[in-house]
């Protein structure tokens, strides 16, 4: 875990593509932020940074960097392809519905609350 004094930016976890293992992004936290984002996707694809809209960061940092592994290594296959990537506003990994939707800089990814469930937003 990295930490830098000035900004109190906190790098929690490096994700490293199964595929291309010299493809890393990382995941940090920012105290006075209320979340965690990546750093490293616009630089490799060309894409907006992802907001990981939680509160609990201790049960959702392992579930959140599987579904960003799945994100980077399906931008990898498109760049390899030669295709352009877009973002789907909401998907599906391990039975699970995401949603990663454009919010300012970020696209913000929220878990999508099964049908009675609750939801809490920041």
């Amino acid at each position: 875990m990295e930490h830098t004094e000035d900004s109190a930016r906190i790098e929690l976890l490096k994700i490293q593509n199964n595929r291309k293992p010299e493809q890393v992004i990382s995941l940090v936290r920012e105290p006075n932020a209320g979340g965690l984002h990546t750093e490293g996707l616009t630089k490799l694809f060309n894409v907006q940074e992802i907001w990981i809209d939680t509160r609990n960061i201790a049960d959702a940092l392992n579930e959140y960097a599987r579904v960003l592994s799945f994100l980077m290594e399906t931008m990898s296959q498109s760049e390899d392809l030669a295709l352009p990537y877009g973002f789907q506003d909401e998907f599906t990994f391990d039975g699970v519905r995401y949603s990663l939707k454009s919010e300012g800089p970020y696209r913000v990814l929220r878990r999508v609350p099964e049908t009675g469930q609750m939801v809490y937003d920041k």
